[in-house]
Parts: structure tokens; C-alpha cells; sequence
């Protein structure tokens, strides 16, 4: 099979690519330089460019079986940048493809738990809920999976929570806190949290391009299994062998944290990690879905539970040097 991926040297990309090398498919992967696509094994054919490529009408693109568009912002310098990444070039990008002289078997979008925002507790949200973003970046994702579910060729949105395993530098940011024996949460009842591994998530994200049934479906993308704030942690010391102290820090502390941080972000070039979205999601009660649908249609299973999700991480992070023993 051929494949084009966008995001191909992001997180989920990476293992994306060496999944879809490793059973022989030919893989395209759009990178923004290449050197950037030498972190991708060498069998990967490298298409220079940025998203904006695909605003361009006159641009051309390798035949391929199936595109898989994995790229995407999740902490903007700017609220605008949700926008413009997350939604105006997914639009490019349907209308591009539409445009060329193939067509896909099928066009793999990523989008978001975010897009159907907070779940009531105790309730994971399925397929037939109504979407309720609360954030600039989920309600991008949320218009998005809308013009991809418009588009003249089969698709399949995937709506994953939080993804768990090497390479990511958001997650790194908590083991390293862990590794150092300190930890917070927002005080009160702990927010529930649904979650994956990113080895399952991978092969979910491969069940759907071979996916050959006509028309456009949508899918949450999780372990069966949930968690909360503070089993998270609880978890994550195991993990990284170290006891946590986890503080429980009150709402308007976390808030005065977020506008300081805004501010500072505003005069200092660094990337802001506690924005008004990150702070929205911080603060609500629960983030659940169920993932039913995704195995009673194409049989998914997924098989790491948390321990197994952090334990991983954690050997992937020490392996590269970004992580303590």
C-alpha cells in the first residue's frame, strides 16, 4: 500500500512510519526539511514542504493508496495558530486532494478528544454525542472532522485521549517531574481520564486505512481501561521508580499561573505549555470516551494498560537520553 503522512516526524508519526515500513508499505512523508526527515527510517521517500503547500492549486502530489494526516498544533504561540493549522489547512488539504488526478481509497484524519469536549463523569462519551469543544484547538478539530466528513472520497476521523509513550515531549514534561519526586493536580475530586498507548493507537490508525467500506466514519480511539489525575501520578511513580508528592493546587492559583505565563509568552520567544486552552482542559472533570464502535467495525484490540503505557515511556525516554535512571 501507499501511503503519504503528514506528521511523519511528530510523536505519533514516528511510530506510524516504522509500523508501516516494517510490513512493507511504501510510505510518502511530508517533512519540513530533509533533515528533519532523517529521524524516519531511510526506506521513507520525503516530500519537502510545509501544510501550506496544500493551498497551493498548482501543487502536485505523489499517487498514493491512502493519505493519513497526522499534522497538527496542540500548544499555538497564538490562538490563531489553531485555527490556521488545525482547520484552514485540513480544508486545504481535502480540496487539494480532491483536485488531483487520483483519488484516495481513503483519507485518515486526526483529530481529537478535545473536539467533543469534557465528559459528564462517570459517562464516556460515544459517537452519538453532540461535540462541545471548550478550547480554541477543539473547536479547529471539531469544524475539521466536519469538512473531511464532506469529502468526495472514503474518510475516517480518530478521536484519540491522552496518547502515552516515547518520543512525546508533553508527557516527557511529567515523568520528568516525577523522576524528581514532585507532582501536581487540580485540588478536589480527581479528573477522570481516558487513555491510550501510542503502539495501540498505531495499529487503530492502520486498521483504518486498510479500511475498504465506502463513505466517511468517525471513531474514539481508547484503552477500555480509565484512569484519574491521581492514579496517574500513582502510576507514573511506579514508572519512573521514585515516590511523588503530589500537590493539589486550588483553581484560581493554576488560573493566575495560566495569565502569567500568557504574558510572559507574549514578550519572551518560548512555547507557552499553560495557555487558556491547556488550562480549560486542566480544570474540567472528566475526558472519557469508549471505543465500541472502533472494535465491533474493524476488530480493534487494544492491549497495554497504563502500567504498561508509562513503563514503556519511561525505557523509551531513558534510551534517548531525555530521562534520568
Amino acid at each position: 500500500m501507499r501511503v503519504l503522512v503528514t506528521g511523519g516526524t511528530g510523536f505519533i508519526g514516528r511510530h506510524l512510519c516504522d509500523k508501516l515500513v516494517e510490513r512493507r508499505d511504501e510510505v510518502v512523508a511530508l517533512v519540513r526539511s530533509k533533515r528533519k526527515g532523517m529521524a524516519l527510517p531511510s526506506s521513507v521517500k520525503i516530500l519537502e514542504g510545509d501544510l501550506s503547500i496544500f493551498g497551493d492549486a498548482g501543487t502536485v502530489l505523489p499517487e498514493c493508496d491512502v493519505v493519513i494526516h497526522l499534522a497538527g498544533v496542540v500548544a499555538a504561540g497564538h490562538p490563531s495558530e489553531y485555527e490556521a493549522v488545525n482547520f484552514t489547512a485540513v480544508r486545504d488539504l481535502v480540496d487539494c486532494v480532491a483536485r488531483q488526478a487520483w483519488k484516495p481509497a481513503r483519507l485518515v484524519f486526526a483529530s481529537s478528544l478535545a473536539a467533543s469536549g469534557p465528559s459528564p463523569r462517570g459517562n464516556p462519551l460515544t459517537e452519538l454525542a453532540p461535540l462541545r469543544p471548550i478550547d480554541p484547538y477543539g473547536d479547529a478539530k471539531a469544524r475539521a472532522e466536519k469538512v473531511v466528513q464532506a469529502a468526495p472520497f472514503p474518510t475516517t476521523a480518530f478521536r484519540p485521549p491522552i496518547v502515552l509513550g516515547p518520543l512525546d515531549e508533553a508527557s516527557l514534561t511529567l515523568f520528568r517531574a516525577a523522576r524528581n519526586g514532585v507532582g501536581f493536580r487540580v485540588a478536589g475530586t480527581p479528573q477522570a481520564l481516558s487513555f491510550v498507548d501510542v503502539r495501540d493507537l498505531v495499529e487503530a490508525i492502520i486498521l483504518m486505512a486498510d479500511d475498504r467500506r465506502p463513505g466517511s466514519f468517525c471513531y474514539y480511539a481508547s484503552h477500555p481501561s480509565r484512569t484519574d489525575s491521581r492514579g496517574l501520578w500513582r502510576e507514573l511513580s511506579q514508572a519512573v521508580g521514585r515516590k511523588v508528592l503530589v500537590v493539589p493546587v486550588p483553581k484560581w492559583v493554576l488560573y493566575v499561573a495560566m495569565v502569567a505565563a500568557r504574558a510572559a509568552a507574549a514578550v519572551f520567544p518560548f512555547k507557552n505549555q499553560l495557555d487558556a486552552k491547556q488550562y480549560a482542559q486542566m480544570v474540567a472533570p472528566a475526558f472519557l470516551c469508549s471505543s465500541e464502535r472502533l472494535r465491533a467495525d474493524l476488530g480493534w484490540a487494544p492491549r497495554q494498560d497504563l502500567a504498561a503505557c508509562l513503563t514503556h515511556a519511561a525505557e523509551g525516554y531513558r534510551a534517548a537520553g531525555s530521562l534520568r535512571a
